[in-house]
């Protein structure tokens, strides 16, 4: 009895193992087919690409640029003469009313010309009156005395007057010339910057004070001459100091009417709408609102293909990628508006170097 169930071991462990072949064959079947069904192997497949559908609406081109802060009005001060600085009347950062005494340069020059024609017109002042005494007596004499000796009276009388004003009018000139030597502010406001020291020898050239309004301040930039024609007074900005987390309204309160030569930007001011305290020189993000279109169609910048002077993208029609001309308003922005070659609802492909023109795309 031991012996045949010794010899049924093997066969059953043989039936077992057929089994295992059979159900994994049949999981390798079901599991193919079930691939089969879903994928489809034989049959084309779309790219999946990235895409968007264009939709109408609200644009608005805006040109950022940086400025900085600066007055709206700024004077240089310098002096009209050239002489030695005895008194200095303020600092940098001072406040100062107009007329108010900056600079006295030394006047013992200009003194000396000074008491030199006073001194010459007081003199020549005394020879008029007696030239006037001798004409009156002259006229008195009447019929007592010639002709030519009234003549030569009143010619005298008449060229020391000439004389008489030609040295008051120098006299004048040295006096203008003396009140050069004091040097006063030419507006009211805040000394940016002061140039000079006392003792130091200054002339026509040399800056001694800057002061500036600092009441009426206004963002001073440029733009580059490819977007300069789009740049006009009255245009509206957004304004935003550094360290500043909300930006300013502003307006577009100046443009130059010619473009720099040797930077290729035309300068613009832009005046902030409401008052505001902030530092001279101090750097501004400025957004230039430029245009607002109110019912436009955009896409990325990176959509569009441009070959010589033709610009296309691809849009996706009936599961195609299809090559599609338009025109836009190029602009610095990431989105452009599409002027022609698009129409609301097209879908267009955002990165047209996934796929080629032709071939089957679905978006993601």
């Amino acid at each position: 009895m031991a012996t045949p169930e010794k010899s049924s071991r093997p066969v059953l462990k043989r039936r077992k193992r057929r089994w295992g072949w059979l159900v994994l064959a049949l999981l390798l079947v079901g599991g193919g087919g079930t691939y089969a069904w879903f994928e489809r192997p034989w049959e084309a497949k779309a790219n999946l690409v990235a895409a968007e559908t264009v939709t109408a609406g609200p644009v608005s081109q805006v040109l950022a640029v940086n400025g900085r802060i600066a007055a709206r009005t700024s004077v240089t001060v310098r002096a009209a003469v050239s002489s030695q600085a005895v008194l200095i009347g303020a600092a940098e950062g001072d406040e100062v009313s107009a007329g108010q005494v900056l600079v006295e340069l030394d006047t013992a020059l200009v003194q000396a010309q000074w008491q030199q024609a006073k001194a010459a017109l007081e003199a020549q002042q005394v020879k008029q009156s007696q030239a006037a005494a001798t004409a009156e007596r002259t006229r008195a004499l009447g019929d007592n005395t010639t002709r030519s000796s009234l003549q030569d009276a009143e010619l005298a009388l008449a060229a020391a007057a000439n004389e008489t004003a030609r040295l008051q009018a120098a006299l004048d000139q040295v006096e203008q010339q003396r009140a050069q030597y004091t040097i006063t502010a030419p507006i009211s406001g805040v000394v940016l910057s002061r140039g000079v020291d006392q003792g130091q020898l200054v002339d026509p050239q040399t800056q001694l004070f800057v002061v500036a309004d600092t009441s009426d301040l206004v963002v001073e930039t440029d733009v580059d001459e490819l977007y300069s024609s789009r740049v006009t007074s009255g245009l509206k900005a957004l304004l935003k100091p550094v360290g500043a987390t909300v930006a300013q309204h502003g307006t577009v309160v100046f443009a130059a009417p010619t473009v720099d030569a040797s930077t290729g930007g035309r300068a613009i001011k832009i005046a902030f709408d409401d008052k505001v305290s902030l530092p001279v020189g101090l750097t501004v993000n400025a957004n230039v609102i430029v245009e607002e279109v109110p019912d436009a169609l955009s896409i990325p910048r990176g959509a569009i293909v441009t070959e010589g002077t033709q610009s296309h993208v691809l849009v996706i029609e009936n599961g195609i990628a299809t090559t599609r001309q338009i025109d836009f308003d190029d602009w610095p922005a990431e989105r452009v508006i599409v002027t022609s070659g698009l129409k609301a609802g097209d879908v267009v492909i955002l990165d047209p170097s996934a796929v080629e023109a032709g071939d089957m795309a679905a978006a993601e």
